[in-house]
């Protein structure tokens, strides 16, 4: 039993205020091909075990996270399962990539037990957990609690990958700031987020791989999250071909394309 959990690209994202001192979100979001894998394994052994990990990723750094949302599962589902991993999406880019296992976890687990967990319990895990729990296009609203679905559109998706972070908290202080100084951009066009013009004052290389997409030809761009990662939507292959190749050089380009719900 195997189970798989797209990377979440944003196709827009506002700010939309706070609750009880977290910020509420307004989105639209889909799921792409770049995934994270999981599948239950037999015997006994160490509870993670890991198949296979991006270039870079460091797994002992990422266990704790992985462990706090076990012992949740586990208080919910009971067992105590192992699980085969695999990592491919890169985590601190905006794109899920630490929820996505979480979510692989949730899905096996309520897949061996017969039972859904709720939404309370899936927000409990992370913000993203319940959209990377359901996948596909979706409007998520609030604290990421409120997911909506919305119908299929295929895409061809480049995303581009800076090699710099942008810190979550950082951003949003910074939007905060911003917001208050009258300092933030107006919205332009159906793609746009929020989150870009202080990401790029923390990371201006996230800005720099906004500017190397549109150079390159693409025309519909926009960060994903709070950053660093850059994604850029096409209707062909092609067309996203001819991008990639004029934007290669400057930074990593991932090419995928977006996947239904689960």
């Amino acid at each position: 039993m195997k189970t798989y959990t797209g990377a979440k690209v944003n196709l827009s994202l506002a700010v939309t205020g706070k609750c009880r001192g977290l910020h509420t979100l307004d989105m639209r979001v889909c799921t792409v091909s770049l995934c994270d894998s999981a599948e239950l394994a037999e015997g006994e052994g160490r509870r993670f075990v890991w198949k296979k990990t991006r270039e870079g990723f460091d797994p002992e750094r990422f266990e704790p996270v992985l462990e706090r949302a076990y012992a949740r599962l586990a208080e919910h589902f009971g067992g105590a399962p192992r699980f085969v991993l695999e990592k491919d999406i890169p985590s601190g880019a905006g794109l899920g990539g630490s929820s996505a296992l979480i979510a692989c976890m949730a899905r096996l687990w309520a897949m061996a037990s017969g039972r859904e967990p709720d939404d309370g319990l899936l927000l409990s895990l992370g913000s993203d957990v319940p959209y990377m729990y359901r996948g596909g296009e979706a409007r998520v609203t609030g604290r990421g609690e409120k997911v909506e679905g919305l119908p299929f559109v295929p895409r061809e998706v480049l995303i581009a990958l800076p090699h710099c972070g942008v810190d979550t908290a950082a951003a949003y202080a910074l939007y905060d700031g911003m917001k208050e100084a009258g300092e933030l951009p107006e919205r332009r066009g159906e793609h746009f987020n929020d989150l870009f013009a202080p990401a790029v004052r923390l990371a201006p290389e996230v800005g720099r791989a906004a500017d190397a997409l549109r150079a390159a030809g693409a025309r519909d761009v926009v960060m994903t999250g709070s950053g660093s990662a850059v994604c850029a939507f096409f209707d062909s292959a092609e067309e996203l071909a001819r991008v990639r190749a004029r934007a290669e050089g400057e930074f990593d380009c991932i090419p995928a394309h977006t996947l239904p719900g689960n």
